[in-house]
């Protein structure tokens, strides 16, 4: 198996959920799933600047802030109160979400203790910790849907606020 195509494919099929997910979603949840999708996208060209052999260009493509958009939109939401209610489905699509985050994070974390090119392991590093970084704004959307006003006034949500590049 090319695992690096099979990544590829991976990163396609999680911009397509997101997507989905996205079209689904009121509105501040909607601009997350969006930027999630949108971070797959940049995931899916540095797997295909790897498969090129084009490793700069991969690494480049492991720099973004797209994650602290995210967020701020999702502080934004829970400081004006949008939304104190949500459904068990809504739920469902972000314990999905973080289905799918935590196998890409697996899959990475093996590939890389694998790897023997020095390079392609630490970016292999790299791209599963950023994964680990969506995982963590996931588990805290989670725990804002299942106890919006509890998350708000907790220490997670303060640890959350202050985490610089989690």
């Amino acid at each position: 198996m090319d695992v690096i195509k099979y990544a590829m494919q991976m990163e396609l099929d999680g911009v397509k959920f997101y997507e989905q997910a996205a079209r689904a979603a009121p509105d501040k949840l909607r601009e997350i799933f969006e930027h999630l999708a949108d971070e797959e996208r940049r995931h899916f060209k540095f797997f295909y600047s790897l498969s090129e052999g084009q490793t700069d260009k991969a690494r480049k493509n492991l720099i973004s802030d797209s994650l602290g958009e995210s967020k701020n939109i999702f502080v934004q939401m829970i400081e004006q109160n949008a939304q104190t209610e949500f459904s068990d489905e809504v739920r469902e699509v972000w314990r999905q979400a973080r289905e799918i985050e935590e196998k890409a994070v697996a899959m990475y974390t093996d590939e890389a203790e694998k790897e023997n090119n020095v390079t392609r392991k630490d970016l292999l590093w790299k791209i599963a910790e950023e994964e680990r970084r969506h995982i963590y704004l996931i588990e805290n959307v989670l725990s804002f849907l299942i106890d919006p006003q509890g998350f708000a006034a907790s220490q997670q949500y303060a640890s959350f606020k202050s985490a610089e590049g989690h």
